[in-house]
């Protein structure tokens, strides 16, 4: 067995075995080094390990058991071979002690050392396996359980904009992804878009879009299995588009979340590291976070569709979600702060924007405002709740003011007069009101009166 890979020290006071020995290891593939000053030997022994080492027993000033006693306290995994011609029943019973591999008498032939140290190198090679083996098995398991273990944390969050923060942070920290989006379906366009990301551009992001049967870079995507592309070569192509950008990306990875049959979004990796696991073992727990993150997904999905009521039953849903946040905020002992949002028109103004027009840049303003500590509830193009847990009045209001000041500055006519304002009412639970019902009547008192 040929192996570049093994080091092997050669010592012997004779300096033509040392000679020969190394030549003939070396055309073996071995890394030798060969000394015939068993004193040097003991410093190289010293400062470094070596994989196996065939020293003489009999050797003046530093005896073969000398160099077995440094070598195995220095590393008992190193493999020991003693030559010697004076072998007795003593010195293998010591030698045997300390862990000697094995014994070559003199004279020895070529053949009998190229055996021996292919065997013991085998031995070292299965070894490093298994340990290599382990370690991915430990890391791995430890992997998995950080996946359920964040997942159980995740259910008991009730801000999803949070869940999916944190299913980031998972990705960056735990399984050290750089790059990464979570895709969330978007019924207004039938496409698959990108909420929150890592480690990609906002063009990127904005063009990033594809409906559940498109192709990416010629690959269909699967909305039962992991869609994997690797090894892009012209950059993300998605149903013959070419996205425009300065991403770096060369790899795609799509893992779809579904739950009882219904497809929900999907997990996107946009680098794999492969620094421990491979590629197959990254899909493997992307596969098992998308499993976990699913009913999440599906309850924020129930959710959202309860503000897509209209009339008394609309008024009815958010009452009841007001009521959800409040019992939450009871049971973490924390309070809770109301945000209502509505759009306001001028009546004078001749170029109002178009809910198309608007609803993109109003989004991402409101969002950028409560980015971290909250989560934004749409109800349609005009109307927004916002959920704070915990947060300063005081802030919220800056915040809302923030709000309404970019966008007077983003629609004005062509004398900076403002075509477009917002209206807000904020209530916080239990300083204001300590009712679902007095909460309510507060926001609609504030916005409507």
């Amino acid at each position: 067995m040929k192996s570049d890979k093994m080091s092997v020290l050669i010592i012997d006071d004779e300096q033509t075995i040392v000679d020969q020995l190394s030549f003939f290891l070396t055309e073996y593939g071995y890394n030798v080094t060969g000394l015939s000053d068993s004193k040097k030997a003991l410093e190289y022994i010293n400062r470094k390990t070596y994989d196996i080492i065939l020293t003489d027993l009999k050797m003046p000033v530093i005896s073969g058991m000398d160099i077995v006693k440094a070598a195995k306290d220095k590393d008992a995994d190193t493999k020991i071979v003693i030559m010697t011609g004076f072998a007795t029943i003593d010195s293998a019973i010591e030698a045997i002690q300390y862990g000697v591999y094995d014994y070559i008498r003199k004279p020895f032939k070529y053949q009998e050392v190229q055996i021996i140290l292919n065997r013991a190198s085998e031995i070292i090679c299965l070894k490093r396996k298994n340990a290599a083996l382990n370690k991915k098995i430990q890391m791995m398991l430890s992997n998995i359980t950080m996946l359920y273990d964040i997942s159980t944390i995740l259910y008991q969050v009730s801000d999803f904009t949070m869940v999916i923060e944190m299913i980031l942070d998972t990705l960056t920290e735990g399984m050290k992804i750089e790059k990464a989006g979570i895709f969330l379906y978007d019924d207004s366009s039938d496409t698959f878009r990108i909420e929150k990301q890592i480690g990609l551009s906002d063009r990127f992001v904005e063009q990033f879009t594809f409906q559940s049967k498109s192709n990416i870079s010629n690959v269909k995507i699967s909305s039962l299995e992991t869609t994997t592309i690797f090894d892009i070569e012209k950059g993300i192509i998605i149903d013959g588009n070419s996205l425009e950008g300065g991403d770096r990306i060369n790899q795609c990875v799509l893992a779809p979340v579904r739950y009882l049959g219904n497809l929900l979004g999907f997990v996107g990796v946009f680098k794999i590291q492969e620094e421990v696991f491979s590629k197959d073992d990254e899909i493997k727990l992307l596969n098992i976070m998308a499993t976990q993150i699913a009913p999440i997904f599906q309850s924020a999905k129930q959710y959202n569709e309860k503000l897509r009521l209209s009339g008394n039953s609309y008024q009815l849903a958010i009452s009841n979600i007001i009521s959800e946040k409040i019992v939450y905020a009871e049971k973490m002992r924390n309070s809770v702060s109301f945000v209502s949002l509505r759009l306001i028109y001028s009546f004078e103004a001749e170029n109002i924007p178009t809910p198309e027009n608007l609803s993109g840049s109003y989004k991402k303003i409101v969002e950028t405002e409560f980015e971290s500590a909250s989560e934004v509830i749409w109800q349609n193009v005009d109307s927004t709740l916002v959920v704070v847990f915990g947060g300063n009045p005081v802030t919220i209001e800056f915040s809302c003011a923030n709000i309404r000041t970019k966008i007077e500055e983003l629609f004005s006519d062509e004398n900076s007069k403002p075509v477009l304002s917002v209206k807000y009412a904020i209530m916080t639970y239990p300083h204001d009101a300590n009712s679902t019902e007095r909460i309510v009547s507060g926001l609609n008192n504030a916005l409507f009166n």
